[in-house]
This record gives structure tokens, C-alpha cells and sequence, in this order.
């Protein structure tokens, strides 16, 4: 049974933030004059000073503190830290609070934060209880759009009394992206799908996705302009229907239904079958990932595979 089916009374939040008090690192108290308002999903936050513990639960969250070089005290790594050093390229000391589907309140509380930041979709149910262990602000991660996700950095910095050190990581993201995009030959008409593979069904990720609006962002053109992320249980025939030019098949270890599709000849009619343009990638990084170096990883892969670039 997790902390969903049983809400902790005010009681037993008490008893965990008591707990968290006394094993609170000294010296790490912000000033409480410092004071700022932050506007997010579920309404306003006030937070006093600079934070210094700071609880990430979802993966663009902690790149987003990685770009303003800001270490998160707890994470949700879904019980898989080898994620974490993937995400960031190198290896952090933090402590795991369970998964993004599920934190452990408890883990959570007895970090003694002063700043968790939680995604709308995931963690609205226990906004009340997390904003009772410390300050929390919502922001939409897991259905970000890349636009979405570049606001939410400068909103993270803000939080943490660093906002323009958020806008000036946003500025050298921006100017990166456009040096890679100048690399894509003009005229570029095809369309472009990422597709997870499930082991009975592909998720088809869409112009609202985070990976989709990349790809418009880069002036590509996603095969599915949708204001729903994701099409998820898609069949062969609906990916006959879609009949991308360019697929990108995010795959995990182990097999999946595109193992089962590659010799069916309905699916070798697909136009980017035909093509020879349908490549196999990380699903982590097309898709569990979000964030600036995120983005420009997607760039620099559609640019290697796509056009040798």
C-alpha cells in the first residue's frame, strides 16, 4: 500500500518534519528576507531566501538545476540511479525518494527541504501534502512542450533567488540549438515521427510532445499534429496511416513489438521503411528525458543519423 491509498494527518507530517528538523544540515538556513512569489500549475508559492535543499521529482527538473548548477538533495530516479548519471553525463550524491509515479513522503520529509518542485499531471493529488513538508511549485514536465520546458527552467532559477542565471542558461541553450539548425539542408519537407515501442503496441509521440516540438523547432515537420502529446497503443495499422518519411523507434532493452513488426510486409510499406530512414534510439533520452541538453541531444542525433551531419 502506498502513501496514495493512506494521506498522512497533519500528526504524522509533524512527527516526520520534527524527525527531518533535527538531522537538518547547519548552516544551510536562507535568509527570510529575501522573499518572492512564484507563479505556477496550481496557483502561487512564497519562498524566502535562496533554497538550498531542493526536492526534483521528475528528470527535467533536475536537468533544469543542473543548468544553474544547483545539486538536488532528493530525487525521484524510479529506483534507477545509472538514469541519473545518464540524464546529466556524470554522477551526483543525492538520495533517492522513490519513483516519479510514487514519491515516498516519508523519504521526502526527512530530507528537511526547503524547496520541492513536482509536476502537474503526476503530483496534483498530494500537492497539499508536499507544500506541508516545505515550499512546492507544480510545473507541467511529463506533457511539457519544449517551449513549455524552456519557461520552466527560468521559473525553477527564480524560485531559487537565480533567475538570471536561468535566462543566461536559456540564452547559450538557444544559441546552440541555433548552430545545429543551421546544419539541416533547406527545403527539408519530410515528416518526422518518434514512436515507442511497448512489447504490444507503439506510442506515437505528436506535434504537443516534448520530442515532437523539438523537432518544429528544429523547422521539421512532426507526421502527427495533435494538441495531445502522445497517441498511445497505436497498431501497426494506425502507423501504416500516419506513413511517416523519417521514424525514429525509441526502444528499451528486451524485446518489443518492433522486433515483432520489422518482417511484416504490411510495415516495410511504410514510407520510411521504403526509405531506409528509420532509426533506432534511446528511450530514455527520446523519451523519458526532458530539458536543454535534452533538446540539443535530439538535435545532434537527428542530425548524425538523419543527414550525417
Amino acid at each position: 500500500m502506498s502513501v496514495f491509498d493512506i494521506p498522512l494527518s497533519r500528526r504524522q507530517f509533524g512527527l516526520l518534519l520534527s524527525a527531518a528538523a533535527a538531522t537538518a544540515v547547519p548552516g544551510l538556513a536562507f535568509a527570510a528576507d529575501e522573499k518572492r512569489t512564484i507563479t505556477h500549475e496550481l496557483g502561487t508559492t512564497q519562498i524566502s531566501g535562496k533554497p538550498q535543499r531542493v526536492v526534483a521529482l521528475e528528470f527535467s527538473f533536475v536537468q533544469a538545476l543542473n543548468a544553474i548548477d544547483v545539486v538536488p538533495v532528493g530525487i525521484t530516479d524510479d529506483n534507477q540511479p545509472k538514469r541519473i548519471e545518464q540524464l546529466l553525463g556524470k554522477k551526483i550524491d543525492y538520495s533517492s525518494v522513490g519513483t516519479r509515479l510514487e514519491p515516498n513522503l516519508e523519504l521526502v520529509a526527512a530530507l528537511a527541504p526547503d524547496l520541492i518542485i513536482a509536476d502537474e499531471l503526476r503530483h496534483s493529488a498530494i500537492y497539499q501534502q508536499l507544500s506541508a513538508i516545505a515550499p512546492t511549485i507544480v510545473l507541467n514536465s511529463w506533457e511539457g512542450s519544449y517551449d513549455v520546458i524552456k519557461t520552466s527552467v527560468v521559473t525553477i532559477a527564480d524560485a531559487l533567488g537565480e533567475k538570471q542565471k536561468g535566462e543566461q542558461a536559456l540564452a547559450a541553450h538557444e544559441a546552440v540549438i541555433a548552430g545545429l539548425v543551421a546544419k539541416i539542408p533547406t527545403g527539408e519537407k519530410r515528416r518526422f515521427l518518434l514512436a515507442v515501442a511497448n512489447p504490444d503496441s507503439m506510442s506515437l509521440h505528436t506535434s504537443a510532445s516534448f520530442t515532437g516540438s523539438v523537432f518544429k523547432a528544429m523547422g521539421l515537420t512532426p507526421a502527427i499534429d495533435s494538441t495531445d502529446a502522445v497517441e498511445s497503443g497505436a497498431g501497426l495499422e494506425r502507423l501504416i496511416a500516419v506513413n511517416p518519411d523519417v521514424m525514429l523507434v525509441a526502444t528499451d532493452a528486451g524485446g518489443t513489438v518492433f522486433d515483432q513488426w520489422k518482417t511484416n510486409t504490411a510495415f516495410a510499406n511504410i514510407s520510411a521503411v521504403k526509405a531506409g530512414t528509420i532509426y533506432e534510439v534511446d528511450r530514455n533520452q527520446f523519451s523519458r528525458f526532458r530539458g536543454l541538453t535534452t533538446a540539443e541531444m535530439i538535435a545532434r542525433e537527428i542530425l548524425a543519423k538523419v543527414y550525417k551531419a
